[in-house]
């Protein structure tokens, strides 16, 4: 496997190499088109000064010439109209007539179009690389030296230019090559610095795949790869909180289905004693058969409200038990519920009514009637069940500003402070003998935090043991 950090050098160094040869083949290739732009101008310059001095000169203008091209270091040939060599300064007078003609060069095929021609090859008269420009003679400069001449061409050799061009380019590579080392350190490096919090990252991520949780990335940066490392910390400590909900989940799982168990077993328990009882000849006893149906018949009251309640809360909490939300009087929930449980009320010598306190009956709330009548007349029963006899149980609507407050007070047996806080969890009884003697099923309480909640509200309890107990959320209005 090839680690980050070759691959990362591999790509340094591949850029760099390719930047630096692509500059420096623009650096050559700009260098020598400056050159011969330059000496060309100065060629055309040459050129107009010897036009001008060939005039001066017309008596003596073969030897002027010769000197002119040794000072120089240039080369000047006059070329006929048919192409002939008339005159050239590298070549004996004797020789000339054995000279190829010069009609069919490139320099002379665009001076004969265009007045001048430029061109650079390699002469095989004088086994020379040179840089020709050749420039058409005008009718007027035709005199003198130049009287047959159609053409006048000056060549220059290349070989000191070569030698510099290949000596700057040489700089050029030595250059190159230094920076490129240069570079292949610094992309070592930098390749370094940028790999090794990445394989750290990666390192972490193998342990944390290995069940180490604990481990963290330390975060050294605040460049993309330090968010990549906050982002890991951040999932390991979400992954932490997310097992520790699915272990607290799991507990509360163990625990609902202890309690379910636990509390099937009860009535079911009793039911089947009954009734072996009963099959046992108590059926025919007339003194006690009466009283063991009815036992078993609460059992099975019992039995069937518990597994009511177990359905609607297991709806409430997986999200399947849908709200109805609109507006209601606020009197449909309190004579409703009050209406309901009066008959109870009164069978157990307790005082049940409802209040409004600065609230018109008429006044609207917002909500889920229903949902809202379940969880009061879940409350009404608690507080009937726990309120010895001679006692008052009090449904109170009151006004709060932009809700209203729904009380439940009693005066009943109360509830400890160290119950407070669990007593809306499911199964749990301040009085667990006492609560299933009144038939509870210990998730009443469960279902009327559940109900609230999904109302965007909160069911508060104030209580003192004797004194009674205050149920009290709000509603919207």
């Amino acid at each position: 496997m090839r680690h980050i950090r070759t691959k990362f050098l591999i790509l340094f160094v591949t850029f760099g190499f390719s930047a630096l040869f692509l500059t420096g083949w623009l650096i050559s290739y700009e260098m020598e088109k400056f050159f011969y732009g330059w000496l060309i101008k100065n060629l055309e310059k040459q050129t107009a000064v010897l036009f001008t001095t060939f005039e001066l000169e017309k008596d003596h203008g073969r030897a002027f010439a010769e000197t002119i091209a040794r000072a120089g270091g240039f080369r000047i040939t006059l070329i006929g109209k048919d192409g002939r060599v008339l005159y050239d300064s590298e070549i004996p007078q004797d020789e000339l007539p054995y000279v190829e003609k010069h009609d069919t060069r490139p320099e002379i095929i665009d001076a004969a179009k265009h007045g001048t021609g430029t061109n650079i090859r390699y002469s095989t008269t004088v086994k020379t690389e040179y840089l020709y420009f050749a420039t058409k003679v005008s009718p007027e400069h035709r005199k003198g030296f130049l009287t047959n001449a159609e053409y006048l061409r000056l060549c220059l050799p290349l070989a000191d230019v070569k030698s510099v061009i290949h000596g700057i380019r040489l700089e050029v590579v030595i250059a190159s090559a230094s920076v490129l080392v240069l570079m292949i350190i610094a992309s070592v490096l930098l390749s370094r610095s940028i790999s090794r919090p990445l394989v750290s990252i990666a390192q972490v991520a193998r342990e944390i795949q290995q069940g180490n949780l604990e481990r963290r990335i330390f975060v050294q940066s605040n460049d993309e790869i330090g968010e990549v490392a906050k982002a890991v910390n951040s999932m390991v400590e979400q992954l932490n909180a997310d097992i520790a909900q699915l272990k607290k989940l799991e507990k509360i799982r163990s625990e609902f289905l202890g309690n379910v168990s636990h509390e099937l077993r009860t009535p079911i328990f009793m039911l089947q004693g009954y009734l072996e009882t009963l099959l046992d000849g108590a059926l025919n006893d007339p003194l006690v058969n009466r009283e063991f149906v009815e036992k078993a018949h609460a059992n099975a009251m019992r039995l069937n409200t518990l597994l009511r309640d177990l359905i609607e809360i297991s709806r409430i909490e997986s999200g399947d038990m849908k709200m109805s939300f609109r507006y209601f009087p606020i009197s449909d929930l309190l004579e409703s519920v009050v209406e309901e449980f009066q008959p109870h009320a009164e069978a157990k010598a307790l005082v049940l009514r409802g209040e409004y306190v600065n609230l018109e009956k008429t006044q609207r709330v917002y909500g889920d009637k229903e949902r809202l009548l379940q969880a009061l007349t879940n409350l009404v029963d608690n507080a009937i069940k726990y309120t010895p006899s001679g006692g008052t149980i009090i449904v109170r609507a009151r006004d709060g500003g932009e809700v209203v407050h729904v009380d439940v007070q009693d005066s009943g047996i109360g509830i400890a402070p160290e119950h407070h806080d669990r007593i809306f969890e499911r199964f749990y009884r301040v009085d667990k003998e006492r609560s299933r003697e009144a038939g509870g099923t210990g998730l009443g309480l469960a279902i009327v935090k559940h109900i609230i909640e999904a109302h965007g509200s909160k069911v508060n309890l104030t209580s003192e043991v004797g004194k009674g107990s205050l149920f009290s959320f709000a509603l919207k209005k």
